[in-house]
């Protein structure tokens, strides 16, 4: 009987283990820390949405010459535009939304969702008789705070407003000029 060689059963060694183990290491240490870098972008993104909703509610209120109001809510992370009714008062007017423009639902933005959300950190509006967390703009555009049970009515944003957005380390300030209304960042 010719002699038969001994099978050899299929496996892996222990360097070419090594080697696998090695190599994912490797990936992992180059690919990991690039996951979990917070990106600017997503704040710019943030800061983007937000200008463009205080500059929609300005042009409102040019456009309808009504009182139109930007309220920042930093407890559940969103902002929603809604219009002053005759009382004049911000507090008693939060039910009267004014609609998005494409979707026609209540104008509201939600932010700091999910681990690529930016934040609302801070919202300061200061007028001469209270400081606030919402920007007001009159029927002229120009940033103010209207309060019809006060004799005086009407006051002006003493200081540019600011709507601080954050995530992580990466920071952006969106910024309401006190005498004109401009919105930059």
């Amino acid at each position: 009987m010719p002699h038969r060689p001994a099978l050899r059963h299929a496996g892996v060694t222990l360097i070419e283990t090594m080697i696998v183990v090695a190599v994912i290491a490797i990936v992992a240490a180059i690919a990991i820390p690039r996951a979990f870098t917070v990106s600017p972008a997503a704040v710019d993104a943030a800061a983007g949405e937000v200008a463009s909703a205080l500059r929609f509610a300005r042009r409102e209120a040019e456009r309808t010459n009504a009182w139109h109001v930007v309220n920042f809510d930093t407890a559940n992370q969103s902002l929603r535009i809604y219009r002053l009714t005759t009382s004049g008062a911000v507090s008693e007017d939060t039910a009267n939304p004014v609609l998005h423009p494409v979707d026609k639902l209540p104008y509201q933005l939600a932010l700091g969702k999910g681990p690529a959300g930016a934040a609302i950190a801070g919202a300061v509006f200061k007028y001469d008789k209270s400081t606030t967390s919402y920007a007001a703009f009159g029927p002229d555009g120009t940033p103010a705070y209207i309060d019809a049970r006060d004799p005086k009515g009407l006051h002006p944003l003493l200081s540019d407003g600011a709507v601080t957005l954050r995530h992580g380390n990466v920071q952006r300030v969106v910024k309401v000029a006190a005498v004109t209304g401009r919105v930059t960042f």
